[in-house]
């Protein structure tokens, strides 16, 4: 009977331990994604949130966080969770709370101080961030119509007294001045807001060739398709390492000639960080600085390398100025990017785009094509971005601004007019470009 006992403590002392070593639960955020609905009225976020460790015993909630501001946009609640079990989160909000064309940074987090301790080991996959570009222009909500009552008819009195006597030089004034009055109104109206005129927006698009299928990533096409998200520009830098290998995109006419048929609509300055595009500190450019620039581009083989920087100078200058206003000391280390808008006539322009690998100091051309685009108007939009250096360490934003005004300067001049040219046309060009070597 003694023996019977002692195993029965013997099982029970094994069985217990086993019980309080089931692994604790793990949540984790994955496949987050966002989207648009309700006519742009609406935003929604969406991610997965399974379970990598032990089962759940009580619900978790899913949050979503402004990073820059730390405000609660949504909310929802998680069921508890099994062992490899996941639920989809759904999260809307209306996207009214920002500011149209604005890219905001969003945290979502699932389960903290509930299912899994703040300061945990496995708390870091319970976040995810994603960032938003929200719409230009979001269409009001429809509200019903209201029933109009009838009213009671006015009681008519001194507008049926009133009567105009042109034979009357008195009323014939009264009527001349209230009419002269009225239009200096309107023409003062008009110059206010020519003067008050919002420069062109920038807007949120995509390239014509960017929304096709993705092609086979083994064939010729695919490897090509692979490489155009990563042409910025049409610009060749100078220096260039050994063997790297870099692609460009460039804009010409269908008679060949670059930049024929290409006008600049719209130009934008401002910092960005890991995140994207830091709206507080971007500036647009307005109306005359975008002519000036589509002036110098048509005017760009009648003039000297030293005349275009001089006529573009300006618009650099004002470019760099506005967004030395913006920034302080802290937050001008952060680099700067410069995005252009091109939009050319369907069946007028060509975009070409080139791969070139450097070898001994200079740039050898691989490869070159034409993308497959998809084409739903009658215009053709493309885009240039260059990068430039924030404030350097022991540099005053005084310098800053002056050495960027100097970047930008040359960067327009060699995007209007590159230092590498072709004789011939874009589908004949040679396969070895000259650059002179930097000492």
């Amino acid at each position: 009977m003694f023996r019977l006992f002692a195993l029965a403590a013997l099982a029970l002392a094994l069985v217990v331990p086993a019980a309080a070593q089931q692994p604790a639960p793990d949540y984790a955020v994955r496949l987050i994604r966002g989207r648009f609905a309700d006519q742009n009225r609406q935003a929604i976020v969406e991610f997965e949130v399974q379970n990598i460790g032990g089962a759940a015993q009580v619900p978790a909630t899913a949050r979503l966080v402004v990073i820059a501001t730390g405000q609660e946009v949504a909310a929802a609640i998680v069921p508890p969770l099994s062992a490899a079990q996941s639920h989809t989160v759904s999260l809307p909000f209306p996207t009214a709370s920002f500011a149209p064309g604005s890219v905001e940074s969003l945290r979502a987090a699932v389960g903290v101080d509930e299912v899994e301790a703040a300061g945990s080991q496995t708390i870091q996959n319970n976040f995810a961030q994603i960032s938003l570009t929200f719409p230009d222009e979001i269409p009001p909500e429809a509200t019903p119509e209201a029933v109009s009552s009838p009213t009671p008819e006015a009681p008519r009195g001194w507008l049926e007294s009133f009567t105009l006597d042109l034979s009357e030089p008195a009323q014939v004034a009264a009527v001349a001045i209230g009419g002269s009055c009225l239009i200096m109104l309107l023409t003062g109206i008009l110059i206010l807001r020519l003067m008050t005129r919002r420069p062109p927006d920038f807007g949120s698009w995509q390239p014509a060739y960017t929304s096709l299928f993705p092609a086979d990533p083994h064939s010729t096409a695919g490897r090509r398709q692979q490489w155009q998200p990563y042409a910025q520009n049409g610009t060749l830098p100078p220096i260039c390492a050994e063997n790297s290998v870099q692609a460009f995109k460039r804009l010409f006419g269908v008679d060949g000639v670059y930049f024929s048929g290409w006008s600049v609509t719209a130009a934008r300055i401002c910092q960005y960080d890991m995140y994207g595009r830091i709206h507080r500190s971007q500036v647009l450019a307005p109306p005359r600085l975008v002519r000036r620039l589509n002036s110098v581009a048509r005017r760009q083989h009648k003039l000297t390398g030293e005349q275009i920087e001089r006529r573009l100078r300006p618009a650099a200058g004002w470019l760099a100025n506005r967004l030395r206003a913006q920034v302080n000391e802290r937050s001008a280390a952060l680099p700067v990017a410069l995005d252009l808008r091109f939009q050319g006539k369907h069946g007028e322009v060509r975009i070409v785009f080139e791969l070139y690998r450097c070898q001994q100091g200079e740039w050898l051309l691989l490869d070159q094509w034409e993308p497959e685009m998809t084409i739903p108007g009658k215009t053709i939009a493309e885009s240039y971005t260059y990068s430039f250096h924030g404030l350097r360490p022991g540099e005053t934003l005084r310098l800053f601004g002056q050495r960027l005004q100097d970047e930008l300067t040359r960067t327009l001049a060699e995007m209007i007019r590159p230092q590498v040219f072709t004789d011939t046309a874009p589908t004949e060009v040679p396969t070895r470009i000259r650059q002179k070597k930097v000492e």
